[in-house]
């Protein structure tokens, strides 16, 4: 059957609005909508095919393979019912949307029956008046589209009624009712049907273009105030931070301040103490409980100091705000600095051991002379009382580093674990009544020297503080 040229200039406006549309569409694809887009255009290309597929095959009058263009045509019209259907991750049910799908879907078989090829027009108009209907649910009852009253939903919905009208007024116009067996011909009806075909798509893709302009806003200005939610919540949260950091900066000062306070009066006490100590040595007929006496309160005040010690170290170390310097220090002379802070008779239970001239580290000597006191002073009290103490000092060659080695025999039956370098809350208890606090200071500051801390079981019932740090 020949064609006129104006029904092939409405067959290229067809397919022009079709590429117009499409290019629009892949602007504004994004991971949130890509799902709909392409599923819209892989739905305008099965209904260009099926234009272009029936125009051609009408003009060579190949009539058995008219079937291809209307279900070409259709199968594009259940892809735009899952692309206005479609919300994220699955696809929205609605019942009515769904009841009008299953219905187009069950008539598509009465097409390739031959012996109703007459009723094809008739067949193909209804079912595209099923699934203008089913798009029309889908679009008004997908919570996707939430702003029914918004301009593109209601363009959208308004020509989708208008498409189911169109389709229901060319069922009306189709054999039995006319003489009209085919949607592309010569006639008027079927002009004004591929005009008609022009105009819906036209608004449908401007619709639906529309629509996804209209959700990419949205979620534009979603994200928009979710960054701007956070960069609010970073600058509170910045806020309460440096606000935290001036607390605990003038709480670390107030304790520094007190520690200090507290500790100059307990320093003089300590200087009286030493002098009577010696007065009373040098004194015949001392009675023994003023020695005893004398010692009980001077080791009293040590464990005070190295307490208050411990307690500015741990406090600085914890708030960050360390200001120490090193420089180099001899090993030796701090070993020997911190064992002769104890008494005389701890002193002499202690047996340094140390084979080299001089070991210089980069250290900080105050710092260093803290661990010492700490290590030993941990070894005295875990250790048995009439047994001795060893401290090796020594150079690790392979590992470039200086090993302090304090061994002891162990008093209690049970041997200590790696658990006591832990910082515990004040709650917990411990049988031996001692404070974890001066081991957490000594890992800690092994730590920040470059080096670490351990206990070993060497011999048999025999347990070492293992203090290393680089030469």
């Amino acid at each position: 059957m020949p064609q006129s040229t104006y029904l092939d200039n409405l067959v290229y406006v067809y397919l022009g609005v079709m590429g117009a549309f499409a290019v629009a569409q892949l602007l504004q694809l994004r991971p949130t909508n890509r799902v709909h887009i392409g599923l819209w255009l892989i739905a305008s290309f099965l209904s260009a095919f099926g234009v272009l597929f029936y125009l051609n095959v009408a003009r060579i009058s190949f009539e058995n393979f008219t079937i291809f263009g209307p279900l070409a045509s259709i199968t594009g019209g259940f892809l735009r019912f899952f692309a206005f259907s479609y919300r994220r991750h699955t696809f929205h049910k609605s019942r009515l949307a769904r009841a009008c799908m299953w219905s187009s879907l069950a008539a598509i078989p009465l097409i390739a029956v031959p012996a109703l090829s007459p009723y094809r027009l008739l067949i193909g108009s209804c079912i595209g008046t099923l699934l203008a209907a089913a798009c029309f649910f889908a679009v008004l009852h997908n919570p996707i589209w939430k702003s029914r009253a918004s301009a593109p939903v209601a363009a959208s919905l308004i020509a989708l009624g208008i498409t189911c009208v169109a389709f229901a007024a060319r069922a009306a116009t189709a054999y039995p009712f006319t003489a009209d067996q085919t949607f592309i011909g010569q006639s008027e009806l079927q002009k004004r049907g591929l005009e008609s075909v022009v105009l819906m798509t036209f608004f449908m893709q401007l619709a639906f273009t529309a629509m996804i302009v209209d959700l990419r806003a949205r979620e534009d200005a979603r994200n928009d105030r979710i960054s701007i939610r956070i960069a609010q919540r970073n600058k509170r949260l910045h806020k309460r931070a440096q606000e935290t950091a001036n607390v605990a900066r003038a709480r670390l000062d107030l304790v520094q301040l007190l520690t200090h306070e507290v500790r100059q009066p307990i320093t003089n006490a300590q200087a009286s103490l030493q002098s009577i100590s010696q007065k009373l040595r040098s004194t015949k007929n001392t009675p023994n409980n003023a020695s005893f006496a004398l010692k009980s309160a001077q080791s009293s005040l040590d464990h005070i100091t190295l307490s208050l010690s411990n307690i500015i170290v741990a406090s600085t170390i914890l708030s960050d705000e360390r200001k120490w310097v090193t420089d180099e220090v001899d090993a030796y002379a701090a070993l020997k600095i911190s064992i002769l802070d104890f008494d005389k008779e701890n002193q002499d239970r202690i047996k340094i051991t140390f084979n080299e001239n001089a070991i210089y580290i980069e250290s900080v000597s105050i710092l260093l002379r803290l661990v010492l006191q700490n290590i030993i002073e941990f070894a005295i009290k875990f250790s048995n009382p009439d047994s001795e103490i060893d401290a090796h000092l020594k150079i690790d060659f392979e590992l470039e580093m200086v090993v302090f080695d304090i061994g002891f025999l162990p008093a209690d039956a049970h041997p200590l674990n790696q658990g006591i370098f832990e910082r515990r809350p004040s709650t917990d208890t411990e049988p031996s009544g001692i404070s974890s606090l001066g081991l957490f200071v000594v890992r800690q500051i092994a730590r920040e020297l470059g080096g670490e801390v351990r206990l070993l079981d060497t011999v048999p019932g025999r347990q070492n503080f293992q203090l290393a740090l680089p030469c």
